[in-house]
């Protein structure tokens, strides 16, 4: 497939030292397994290249192959390199969003190092504000998806910690505070629908204690935002909003 047509070039995403470069190109949609139209297929082919600018030496960092036309997320994007110029930070699922109903989703963080073309899946969640680290979950994995990890942008996993209630399924999003020294993160008994027990647990970054701030199961909360320095926004399971205060732990529905 990729031999009968050229490229096309997506994006590019130069280091900010200049000696790195990450590109990547698409192969758009063609029928491959030819025959009758029933007996066809039609794929595309994305590129994750890593290039040396200086010598024109090219490197294949990540690739998918893409059913056209399916579910799913799909397709590279490109988020941002780290100060130290070593990690490359994107996305393999630039369009799209996972099959089924309910539960917080957003494209996952992926992590090329250029030392090594090791490419490492970090998950769904937020970069703090100060730019300084990830939080993510892995809500798809069995193995850890009952734990919170925060990774150190320039670095690798600094923090993993324990959800606040084992086994119950977190649906997120992550909020991080304006400072980056706080997050929360919500859990919920039950992701599709939204409804059961939601959990909103704190999290403070630099000493690793967990607190919970809040049970509710009527309504159920499924989302929050981190937007003013002790309020938060809480979204139930029909999309109203709340307020929550950190100082008071007073909690208003919004009119």
């Amino acid at each position: 497939m990729v031999a009968i047509q050229q490229p096309r070039l997506y994006a590019s995403y130069p280091s900010p030292d200049g000696k790195w470069r990450v590109d990547i190109t698409i192969y758009d949609c063609i029928k491959i397994r030819g025959g009758d139209e029933a007996g066809s297929y039609k794929y595309s082919y994305e590129q994750l290249i890593l290039m040396d600018p200086a010598t024109g030496e090219q490197q294949l960092a990540d690739d998918q192959l893409i059913a056209c036309g399916g579910l799913g997320g799909y397709g590279f994007d490109g988020r941002f390199w780290s100060a130290n110029n070593r990690f490359f930070y994107y996305t393999n699922a630039r369009e799209g969003g996972p099959d089924g109903c309910g539960g917080y989703w957003s494209p996952p963080f992926m992590r090329l190092d250029v030392t090594d073309l090791i490419t490492t899946y970090l998950g769904i969640g937020p970069r703090s504000p100060d730019e300084v680290n990830i939080a993510d979950q892995l809500w798809n994995d069995q193995e850890s998806r009952n734990e919170l990890r925060i990774w150190d942008i320039e670095g690798g996993e600094s923090t993993r910690l324990p959800m606040y209630v084992p086994d119950v399924l977190m649906i997120g999003p992550i909020a991080w505070s304006l400072d980056g020294q706080r997050l929360v993160y919500i859990q919920v008994e039950n992701s599709c629908p939204v409804s059961g027990k939601s959990y909103l647990v704190l999290v403070d970054v630099t000493t690793q204690e967990q607190t919970l701030l809040l049970v509710s199961e009527s309504p159920t909360f499924g989302g929050v935002e981190w937007n003013s320095i002790n309020v938060l926004s809480l979204f139930d399971e029909n999309g109203n909003e709340w307020r929550y205060n950190l100082l008071t732990h007073e909690l208003n529905q919004i009119p």
